[in-house]
């Protein structure tokens, strides 16, 4: 898995890897820019840009991302490229490491031009760019903390007006580390949407999960010095799934082993009207490896056609209006290695009262998605109380769901999805699986059994 730091985090891999390895940041920066000419010439390659037949804008802010740029367009002249230095700010503000670089690249005779207070002269040569030509995007990195406004948001508007391809250093300029979008961002945001984005080190939180990962484009990651086992210690949290993860799924079983030997799992869901949707989660089930899956769900929705769809599912029939369905359905939970109930649900009372009775009666790890998320709203001390138990529940909600447990709407779910996946699995101590473009998943606090019902 792949570490995903947020801003606060970056910054202190940085510091650490200055502090503790010793190496100066000035050589983090020169790592950086050369990293980002490394993927240049890798897409020259693969031919997605011609390097030497572009004209190559470096648009640069004055601070550690505008640094990098600095660099970039050195070694871009050095090798031949016709490259061109744009900072978006006046010498004076140009420090520290970005200086040793913008010093180094003015010595190298990179042809450098400061935009003093007006980014019009830049604007206008972002429009002249054709097809072929290429921007580096290295305005605004990590630090970033409220929308882009001014003459900035000209500039970055300019950008995504331009024909040339854009490729972003780190991050597009104008997204937020964290969350994508920054809290105070209009409508539309105003950040690049980048053809290409090297990000330095790691990819970041904002960078990787939505919406910001719809402003990269194809997203490449650049070594630049900072070791990975740096993270613990800076306590990145976060990280990014890939396909080695789901490895083991598709791992060879024993060629001893039988269906009972994979587990049996119990499914409550379907009702009148919602039978696919019982379907569609049994085939789930049965197609990433469950042994054996039986299917509980009412009289009145099972129907002759279930066995022919899916004939290896078994199922068990209950009356919805019964009384005690926990009591009905208790046989059925004996012997199980697990539990989902959801999909396709009755609303009613006693399908609520079944899922509360079964969060303190059953032992077996259990996923609860769809409506027994909705039967659950008002009821989240039953999942307090399992974990205090030590027993493994994860939910799995969708915007609006998420929004129903927290009080909220699916608008402010959206807005923070990282936030809301954090605060809800803080809430019911449950593994929560947020569901959405670029799927958050989010572990309970660690220690269950210290925790207090919410109030």
């Amino acid at each position: 898995m792949i570490p995903l730091p947020t801003a606060a985090e970056m910054r202190k891999l940085d510091e650490d890897t200055i502090t503790q390895l010793g190496i100066p940041g000035g050589v983090l920066m020169e790592n950086a820019g050369r990293g980002v000419v490394a993927v240049l010439h890798e897409l020259h390659r693969t031919r997605r840009i011609d390097l030497f037949a572009s004209q190559v804008v470096v648009v640069a802010g004055p601070g550690n991302n505008g640094g990098d740029g600095m660099v970039i367009a050195r070694y871009l002249h050095q090798q031949g490229v016709t490259c061109e230095l744009w900072i978006v700010a006046e010498p004076s503000r140009v420090r520290g490491d970005s200086l040793l670089h913008l010093t180094a690249a003015q010595a190298a005779v990179v042809q450098v031009t400061f935009c003093n207070g007006s980014t019009t002269t830049l604007c206008t040569r972002l429009a002249s760019l054709r097809r072929e030509d290429l921007i580096v995007d290295a305005l605004l990195g990590t630090g970033l903390q409220r929308s882009v406004q001014g003459n900035l948001a000209s500039v970055i508007n300019s950008i995504n007006d331009s024909r040339a391809s854009t490729i972003s250093v780190d991050l597009p300029s104008g997204l937020d580390a964290d969350r994508g979008l920054p809290e105070d961002a209009g409508e539309p945001a105003v950040i690049v949407r980048a053809d290409y984005t090297v990000t330095l080190g790691f990819p970041k939180l904002g960078l990787a999960s939505a919406p910001g990962f719809v402003f990269a484009g194809e997203v490449f990651i650049a070594d630049i010095g900072i070791p990975a086992s740096l993270c613990a210690s800076s306590r990145v949290c976060a990280q990014l799934l890939d396909a080695r993860v789901l490895e083991r799924l598709t791992a060879p079983r024993s060629p001893l082993g039988h269906k009972g030997s994979h587990g049996h799992l119990l499914l409550l869901a379907g009702s009148s009207g919602k039978l696919g949707a019982a379907l569609l989660a049994t085939q789930a089930a049965l197609a990433v490896g469950v042994g054996l899956c039986t299917l509980a769900l009412p009289e009145t929705a099972l129907d002759g056609s279930l066995g022919s769809r899916c004939p290896e599912a078994m199922t068990v029939t209950y009356p919805l209006s019964a009384s005690s369905l926990a009591d009905i359905l208790q046989p059925a939970v004996v012997g199980k290695s697990a539990l989902a109930i959801g999909p396709g649900l009755a609303p009613t009372e006693s399908i609520r009262s079944l899922i509360v009775s079964l969060l303190s009666r059953c032992q077996q790890p259990l996923v609860l998605d769809a409506e027994a998320l909705n039967l659950l709203v008002g009821h989240e001390e039953s999942l307090g109380q399992r974990a205090r138990a030590g027993h493994t529940t994860v939910i799995t909600p969708h915007p609006g769901e998420a929004g129903r447990l927290l009080g909220v709407s699916s608008a402010v779910i959206q807005a923070d999805r990282v936030t809301a996946a954090r605060r809800l699995a803080e809430r019911t101590w449950a593994v929560v699986l947020l569901k959405g473009a670029r799927t958050l998943i989010v572990e309970p606090p660690t220690d269950a059994t210290q925790l207090k019902p919410p109030r």
